[in-house]
């Protein structure tokens, strides 16, 4: 699917099977995971995508769905990124057990907002 064609009901389904992605390795409890490089670059490369997708949901469906944190997803990507990777992993723990259940269930139930040309005037080309 190209860029263009990828609309915000896509970039929720995108986050939501990169949340579950999460779960999974976060099943193994936190001193398996504080452990386990491999887990935490998955749970970091996961992270990215989760906040990029985010950062790319138009602001008309942002606000329509104002329970979610979109600003602190897209926060904690930046974070990610350019601090070249390194994961709090304190953080991460917290963010799956306290943030990541609700975030869930917010997300299953979004609104995603009409489209109008104007929402379409960020994409390159």
């Amino acid at each position: 699917m190209s860029v263009r064609a990828r609309g915000d009901a896509q970039r929720i389904a995108d986050i939501l099977e990169h949340l579950e992605s999460i779960r999974g390795e976060m099943r193994v409890g936190k001193e398996a995971f504080r452990q386990d490089r491999r887990a935490q670059k998955v749970v970091a490369y996961d992270l990215t995508i989760v906040g990029e997708a985010a950062s790319k949901v138009r602001r008309a469906t942002q606000r329509a769905n104002p329970g979610v944190p979109w600003s602190e997803l897209v926060g904690y990507r930046n974070l990610l990124v350019h601090e070249y990777g390194d994961i709090d992993l304190e953080e991460t723990w917290v963010f799956v057990r306290d943030t990541l259940p609700k975030l869930e269930r917010q997300l299953r139930r979004a609104r995603v907002a009409p489209s109008s040309d104007r929402d379409a005037s960020w994409l390159p080309g």
